[in-house]
């Protein structure tokens, strides 16, 4: 038999209804339009192209692009770069924490301000500190005469080398509260046979502490790895993607071809086609957390 819905229920539901339609609209709308004028020709600059159809042209121009192969290098150097970095000194700073006694809630609380900043400023902080003229990195270079360049976004290593910095300063303290989090569910008793047995603090580490929390800092890669493919604030506001090309990631790409080139069907296809890549990473993570709870 069927469960009656009573009154309450069905006003419950009809009052959230107004909600999910529009965000229902607001997101599903985009997508489909999205797919759809990406099998055109659609150019803002010839009147007409978006009745131009294509078919797959757009993404087969896609994958000749040397435009679209070098901000998927760049992205994937950043991507790399920041995770790992992330990984290391989430790791190392959770391990400090974990080990403090008294003032633990303080010190976790003050780690966690950078994460707490918008993207967007994050960025501005970041340039006015870099700023040639009256940056605070300029101050200390001329105060301490030190042998570095006064400005290190017009050089192609240095300024994707602070594009990291930027992110991993921002992000670090996701990793130390997920693996945080692992190290105070980890059980008691393996490091009291641990001691039992004489083993020193590099072999709890290596041999257990790890082991257990293993899992937990793969997922959190995963996840700090997605949405640092999506970057796209702080090289904005720092770089603008350049010198050159040698910072513009792909979604700064993708940004280009829209609103700059104004190839809206083009920069349609690149977005279906980072929908794929993230959907791929989103299966993947699915897939992890699966395994985990068998």
């Amino acid at each position: 038999m069927r469960k009656k819905i009573s009154n309450n229920e069905l006003m419950q539901k009809l009052f959230h209804l107004p909600t999910f339609l529009v965000l229902t609209a607001i997101t599903l709308f985009p997508i489909i339009y999205s797919i759809y004028i990406s099998f055109f020709g659609y150019t803002l600059s010839k009147p007409g192209s978006e009745k131009q159809f294509v078919g797959f042209q757009n993404f087969i121009n896609i994958f000749s692009d040397a435009g679209f192969w070098n901000s998927m290098l760049v992205t994937v150097k950043f991507v790399f770069g920041v995770t790992v970095v992330q990984v290391v000194f989430g790791l190392v700073i959770a391990l400090i924490l974990n080990s403090i006694v008294k003032g633990k809630k303080i010190l976790t609380s003050l780690v966690m301000v950078p994460m707490m900043v918008a993207p967007l400023i994050v960025g501005l902080m970041y340039s006015f500190i870099l700023n040639p003229q009256f940056g605070l990195y300029t101050f200390f270079i001329d105060y301490f005469n030190l042998p570095l360049t006064i400005s290190p976004l017009s050089s192609a290593t240095s300024a994707l080398i602070v594009m990291m910095i930027t992110d991993i300063w921002e992000w670090t303290p996701f990793m130390v509260l997920m693996i945080l989090a692992a190290l105070q569910s980890v059980p008691v008793s393996p490091y009291e046979a641990a001691m039992i047995d004489g083993a020193t603090e590099f072999q709890t580490l290596r041999y257990i502490t790890l082991p257990l929390i293993k899992p937990v800092i793969l997922v959190a890669t995963i996840l700090r790895a997605m949405e640092a493919f999506k970057e796209f604030d702080k090289p904005y506001i720092l770089t603008g993607g350049g010198p050159g090309a040698a910072t513009e990631v792909i979604d700064m790409f993708t940004y280009r071809e829209a609103f700059i080139n104004f190839n809206f069907s083009y920069a349609a296809a690149l977005s279906l086609v980072l929908f794929i890549l993230l959907l791929a990473g989103g299966i993947l993570y699915g897939r992890l957390i699966m395994e985990q709870e068998k």
